[in-house]
């Protein structure tokens, strides 16, 4: 019965999470879809990062995650951006993915006054291309023509 025992616990183990580089991640996205060139990854060594990511992540600075990959476009002509975070645990997955979807929602706008986005072809960018996706808690937000296919990509991942 101890053989049985060790059987299902190893059946159970669903909490081991397969580990995924987001960095070497993004570096392949980069390679293989168009970004816009003023595309600039969010590190402690940008200029205005924690005012920056205060601004337009809020919240997000404050949780202790696995990894935190932001790439961000920081002007209002904005062509699209993609973030991805590994959270320790679904409860900092999901408030990582309602981060995520508040600034899909600041930029897209409200339909009445303009969003970050400001411009018509980045304002339809983000209502339209830009998605928000959670596998276990890896949580990734995309913004760009080829959303679908990066999600594709992310999901193979897992």
């Amino acid at each position: 019965s101890a053989l049985l025992l060790a059987g299902l616990l190893s059946c159970s183990g669903g909490s081991q999470e397969k580990q995924v580089d987001l960095s070497a991640f993004a570096k392949s996205l980069q390679e293989k879809y168009e970004f816009a060139s003023y595309l600039t990854e969010m590190t402690p060594e940008y200029p205005y990062y924690e005012q920056d990511m205060a601004n337009n992540l809020p919240g997000l600075l404050d949780m202790d995650l696995e990894q935190m990959v932001i790439y961000m476009t920081m002007i209002t002509l904005n062509n699209g951006e993609f973030s991805m975070v590994q959270a320790k645990n679904p409860q900092d997955a999901a408030k990582a993915a309602e981060i995520f979807q508040a600034r899909i929602d600041y930029m897209a706008g409200d339909g009445e006054s303009p969003g970050g986005a400001f411009y018509p072809g980045p304002t339809e960018l983000w209502l339209n291309s830009a998605r928000v996706v959670t596998q276990g808690n890896y949580v990734m937000l995309v913004c760009g023509d080829d959303c679908d296919q990066i999600v594709e990509d992310f999901n193979a991942l897992f």
